[in-house]
């Protein structure tokens, strides 16, 4: 094994009685990739493959978004990735709605191994199968997956539009109680959170191992909770999670993180894979379309995405999510592919009008959420009006500021990333003026 990969804690864990004898079952995890390219990553899957004869890989979501080619192109370039790679199973992650229910059925007919308990269509049935039963050897391992209730809060509403996130728990219970006796290790792909996932863990009891999501944790070895062991591997293809499931006297588990390194070689056929998706778009995102006078860290990202918003609109004051910022920007000319980097949701601007009062809401709600990014008043006089220039995804109750819904919306018709863009440009005629004289 490479020098690079990280060495592991053995953890050993009595955690069930199994009635397979000499078995050993190697689980690869990983979560939140968001777009980022697998070629690194497929070199210490094959490496791992060959190491162990029984082994499955699985994901606990947000496979889309977070690129610029995943935004273009709608997922498919991450679609053709983990089916070139052999995923066994993935649950939805919030940002796997980014491009909408199609791009997930597009996904599902192309074979993407979607497991789901919690997420129905109207008529009642699921979006995906609810579990699996994968074998490995004799093991017979039942595979579901939980997306997080919060999803719809989180995401467009015509992209979960006539779907129904359940709580997780009741779920999962049953059908644990209806598989009773139909498998011999219990996986669940839970894009809950860490918190969560360990609050899961003692409701349901009967659970192996949870490979959890959505929270970016980097958990060095599983965490026990109860008769569970908790899995998470951080996100962006940083790392691949390994569970060695082996039976010796009861099972016991021993779990790592493999580190994902800049010096780990790119696999070719993925090498491959990511070109031909790259050509479809280069011409596109190497394109200079501005100048940066600083580089930026995302926070500073933030404050300078905020004023852009500010002077483009002309509204009072500015809002934007810490969440809708991806990245930073390198001082000098910045690139499209750069502003993608930035902000690949294809957020729209809105300016909301709110009374004094609503006004003053706005700014407590604010005072809660010290990570979000905001430019304009900070003292409020109740007998005014005020606009405010945010996105849509901020404009819906659902957000987290819900006195923005109660407004009146007046949408732009573009999107936050446009206005990123023509502030960059800006600068970049500001600095030829300014050579000129």
């Amino acid at each position: 094994m490479r020098k690079n990969l990280a060495a592991g804690l053995l953890l050993l864990l009595a955690v069930l009685y199994l009635p397979v004898y000499g078995q050993e079952l190697a689980i690869l995890h990983t979560n939140d990739l968001h777009g980022q390219s697998l070629a690194r990553l497929a070199t210490v899957l094959e490496e791992q493959r060959q190491l162990y004869e029984q082994l499955i890989w699985v994901d606990a979501g947000d496979l889309f978004s977070g690129t610029a080619i995943s935004t273009l192109l709608q997922g498919q370039a991450e679609e053709a990735a983990v089916l070139e790679l052999g995923l066994a199973a993935i649950t939805f992650g919030n940002h796997d709605f980014d491009f909408g229910l199609a791009a997930l059925e597009r996904s599902l007919a192309a074979g993407v191994p979607w497991v789901c308990l919690n997420v129905f269509r109207a008529d009642g049935t699921t979006l995906a199968p609810p579990f699996f039963i994968r074998e490995a050897g004799s093991i017979r391992v039942l595979i579901t997956g939980l997306a997080t209730p919060d999803t719809p809060r989180m995401s467009f509403p015509d992209n979960v539009a006539g779907l129904v996130f359940t709580d997780p728990v009741p779920a999962l219970q049953k059908l644990l109680d209806e598989q009773a006796g139909n498998y011999d290790v219990c996986v669940v792909l839970s894009h809950l959170g860490y918190g969560e996932d360990q609050l899961l863990a003692q409701r349901v009891p009967g659970i192996d191992v949870i490979i959890g999501g959505h929270s970016h944790t980097v958990l060095n070895k599983p965490v026990a909770v109860g008769g569970t062991l908790i899995c998470q591997a951080g996100s962006n293809a940083q790392y691949l999670g390994r569970v060695v499931l082996s039976l010796q006297d009861g099972l016991s588990a021993r779990g790592e993180l493999l580190r994902i390194a800049e010096d780990t070689p790119p696999h070719p056929r993925l090498v491959e894979l990511d070109r031909k998706y790259e050509e479809l778009l280069a011409a596109e995102l190497d394109q200079v379309i501005g100048y940066s006078r600083f580089g930026y860290v995302k926070n500073g990202l933030g404050v300078l995405l905020v004023k852009a918003l500010k002077e483009f609109s002309g509204a009072d004051a500015a809002l934007y999510n810490s969440g809708g910022v991806r990245d930073g920007l390198p001082s000098g000319q910045v690139t499209r592919r750069d502003v993608y980097a930035v902000e690949p949701f294809g957020n729209q601007v809105v300016v909301i009008t709110l009374s004094g009062a609503q006004m003053a809401q706005l700014l407590e709600a604010k005072a809660k959420r010290s990570g979000d990014f905001y430019e304009g008043p900070r003292l409020v006089d109740t007998s005014k009006t005020y606009t405010v220039a945010t996105s849509d995804y901020l404009a819906v109750s659902e957000a987290g500021y819900w006195v923005l819904a109660r407004g009146e919306a007046e949408y732009l018709g573009v999107s936050v990333r446009e206005v990123l863009e023509k502030y960059l440009a800006e600068e970049v005629l500001e600095i030829m003026e300014q050579g000129a004289r």
